[in-house]
């Protein structure tokens, strides 16, 4: 059986494992997502799912822009955001705290957007590592193939 996207029925790689459906006396269900689903839906990959959470889709925050969302997607499991992210659902949750006052609500609430803004300098450094040299020593994302020897900008 070929893997698809859980929301679309996509088979086109790269598919991302966004949740696991436990069976009571089987093996269970692998829930992935492709690209354009994990924006739309604003998933976090299971990879950077708290260890307590039950393995349901989890969704990025509000607090976490839609752009960002975007420029998450294609970067997968990386690694390298394994860590922001675990801080910003952190963050996040402290602010639903209803045990905190005003002022340690309004500095979960300043985390929080800390949070975001350290997710976004990891999403763009991990974004960087992409990018390849051109020939003009200028450096570019990755291109299709059959974009790579044409100048910028031309069809």
């Amino acid at each position: 059986m070929s893997e698809r996207c859980a929301s679309c029925g996509t088979t086109v790689p790269p598919l991302v494992v966004v949740a696991v459906h436990h069976a009571g006396s089987g093996g269970g269900w692998t829930h992935r997502a492709c690209r354009p689903c994990l924006v739309r839906e604003r998933l976090i990959p299971l990879t950077f799912h708290p260890l307590r959470h039950d393995g349901t889709r989890l969704a990025y925050p509000e607090i976490v822009p839609g752009e960002l969302v975007a420029t998450l997607a294609p970067l997968g499991e990386s690694p390298a955001l394994a860590a922001p992210v675990g801080r910003l659902l952190a963050a996040v949750a402290s602010t639903k705290d209803r045990t905190l006052d005003a002022d340690q609500r309004h500095a979960a609430h300043d985390e929080a957007r800390a949070a975001v803004a350290r997710l976004r300098k990891a999403a763009r450094q991990e974004s960087g590592t992409a990018r390849q040299p051109r020939a003009d020593g200028a450096s570019e994302r990755d291109r299709p193939p059959h974009l790579t020897d044409q100048p910028h900008g031309h069809p």
